[in-house]
Parts: C-alpha cells; structure tokens; sequence
C-alpha cells in the first residue's frame, strides 16, 4: 500500500480544513495506506524570494521536503482565499520545490485535492487554480476527482464523518482513486 502525506493549507485553531484533512487521513488508514498528517504551521518558513536560490534553504523546507520525498502521494485540503489558494501554501511548495531540485517540485508524486468552506462552492475555485499550478508548475500526477466540501460549518456529524451521503461517498471515491494510482505509479 502507497505512503499518503495529508495536510491542510491552513493551520488556524478551528479551521474546516483541518477537520477535512483529519477525516481524509483517517479514511486513508482505514482503506490501508500508510498516512502521516502534518500541520504547515510546524514548518514555519520565510517568504520565498530570489535570494532563496543563492543561500542553503531553511531546515523546516529540508524537513517538508523530506517527508514529500518519503511519500507516495499526497491529499492537500486547502481553504479558498478571495477564490484563490492561501499564500502560506504556495510558499511551502515553492521551498520544497527549491529543495527538491534538479525538476519540477513534486515530480513522481501522486496528488489528491480538497477543500472545505462554509459557502455554497466548497472550494472549487481555488482547487481549479491549485490543481493547474501542481500539474503545470509542480509536475505532479493529480487525480482527476476533487472534493470541495460546501456549507462545511454544518457538514459533519457528531461522529465526525460527513452528513451528507453524496459528499462522503464521493470522498471515498477520491480516496480509493489516490490509493490506486499512487500504488502504480513508479
């Protein structure tokens, strides 16, 4: 079974997207892939700038890096910002793209994408714009099926799954996919 690294691109206490992410790496483990969930926020990294190329990358986008290269795939969920992806995670994955070098960031890596909001779209417009930066800009391998979890203040049960039954199956959908493809993918 394929080594899945789950993270959320926001960090903040409460957050929806954290919720998600917590639930995706617990799908995963269930369906039998080997999970590690991190929080961005334990990565603390300056912005990144042309001065990045010319000095040794700081130990926390090593270690993010590391652990990108340790992984089979990944299952990003990331908040919509003004209908955009948060800069805090385009920065994380501009300096694992510097450490990562000698090619695209995360090529040979198997992405899965989601995303939560309290709006009617979920985060669909900021998963179409990740989903083009990571294949175009990234070289990843990205799934084709993308969850965006609309009305996610009032998504999940007490048990901590997903209400609504069309989005729940259609995450496990996204879940099995992730599994499958990252197991075949070199």
């Amino acid at each position: 079974m394929p080594k899945i690294l789950v993270f959320a691109g926001s960090w903040r206490p409460g957050s929806m997207n954290t919720r998600l992410a917590t639930l995706v790496a617990k799908k995963l483990a269930a369906a039998g892939a080997e999970v590690t969930q991190i929080s961005l926020g334990d990565y603390p990294l300056p912005l990144i700038d042309a001065r990045a190329f010319d000095n040794d990358p700081p130990a926390e986008a090593k270690a993010l890096a590391a652990l990108v290269e340790a992984h089979d795939g990944l299952f990003i969920v990331s908040p919509e910002y003004n209908a955009g992806y948060p800069p805090a995670l385009k920065n994380a994955l501009d300096w694992i793209s510097i450490v990562r070098s000698g090619g695209p960031g995360l090529r040979g890596k198997v992405v899965a994408l989601g995303g939560a909001s309290a709006g009617s779209l979920g985060t669909y417009r900021c998963l179409t714009q990740l989903r083009t930066v990571l294949e175009l800009g990234f070289g990843a391998l990205l799934v084709p099926e993308m969850l965006a979890v609309a009305g996610a203040d009032k998504a999940y049960g007490e048990d901590g799954e997903l209400s609504d039954r069309r989005t729940a199956g259609f995450l496990d959908k996204v879940i099995a996919r992730l599994i499958k493809v990252a197991a075949m993918h070199p």
